[in-house]
C-alpha cells in the first residue's frame, strides 16, 4: 500500500528538517521513479541536488508503491564506514569520527557492522574516498528510510533519525576537516581490509566517481 511507504511516513519531515530528498526504489539502494505499473532507473536524480525538494514531488512520491527516502549529498555528507569484517574495527572508526569530526546524533545501520554518520556542510564539497571509508558529498546520495536489500529489515537509527533531526542540529564539517580525518582513520584499516583493485584516482584520495544513483550500504 502506498500510504505506508517511507515515504508517505516519513518524507514530508525530512523537508521540514531541511534535507533534499528524492525517492528510492524498493529493494535497492538507487534513486528510481515509479510509471507504467512499474519502477524505473531515474538517471535525472541529480537535478534535486540543485534545489529544495517541494510539496508537490513529497506528494507524488508518496503515492508511489514501496518508496523509500533517499537523501542528497551536499547540504549534508554522510561518512559511510564500508568495514564489514570486523566489528570492533568499524566502531573504533565512529568513535574517531565522533571526535574528530562532531558527535553526530544520525547514526544509520543498515547491514552491521557497517554504519554511515551525517553532518552538515559548511559548504558542499565532492565527495571524498579512501576505501573502504567514503564521505559522500555532491553528487552522492544515501538511503535513510526503506528495506536494506540484503537484509530485508529497515535501516536503522539507534539514536534519532534524520525525521526527528532538523539539518541546523548535525554538526558541521568542510572538505578539509572531512580529508584529515578519512587520511587518518585509513591509518586504523589494516592492508587485507582495504580494497585490492584500487584505481590510481581512488589510492591517493581524490574523490572517485560520482555514478548516477551511486549509494551505499
Amino acid at each position: 500500500m502506498a500510504d505506508t511507504s517511507w515515504m508517505a511516513r516519513v518524507g514530508a519531515r525530512l523537508v521540514t528538517n531541511g534535507y533534499a530528498i528524492l525517492p528510492i526504489a524498493p529493494g535497492t539502494k538507487k534513486p528510481g521513479q515509479f510509471a507504467r505499473a512499474g519502477w524505473h532507473d531515474y538517471p535525472q536524480w541529480n537535478r534535486h541536488a540543485s534545489r529544495a525538494t517541494t510539496e508537490f514531488e513529497v506528494a507524488t512520491w508518496s503515492t508511489w508503491p514501496d518508496c523509500g527516502a533517499g537523501i542528497v549529498g551536499g547540504a549534508v555528507a554522510a561518512l559511510d564506514i564500508d568495514v564489514a569484517e570486523d566489528g570492533e574495527l568499524a566502531l573504533r572508526i565512529e568513535r574517531l569520527a565522533r571526535e574528530r569530526l562532531g558527535d553526530t546524533p544520525a547514526l544509520r545501520i543498515g547491514k552491521p557492522p557497517k554504519r554511515l554518520l551525517v553532518y552538515r556542510t559548511t559548504e558542499p564539497f565532492a565527495g571524498i574516498r579512501r576505501a573502504p571509508l567514503e564521505m559522500l558529498c555532491l553528487g552522492q546520495q544515501f538511503v535513510a528510510y526503506a528495506e536494506h536489500p540484503d537484509t530485508g529489515q529497515p535501516y536503522a537509527w539507534p539514536d534519532e533519525g534524520l525525521a526527528d533531526l532538523d539539518i541546523e542540529s548535525l554538526p558541521e564539517i568542510d572538505a578539509e576537516r572531512a580529508a584529515a580525518f578519512l587520511d587518518e582513520a585509513l591509518a586504523l584499516i589494516p592492508p587485507e581490509l582495504r580494497p585490492k583493485s584500487l584505481g590510481a584516482k581512488a589510492a591517493n584520495g581524490a574523490g572517485h566517481p560520482c555514478l548516477p544513483g551511486h549509494a551505499q550500504a
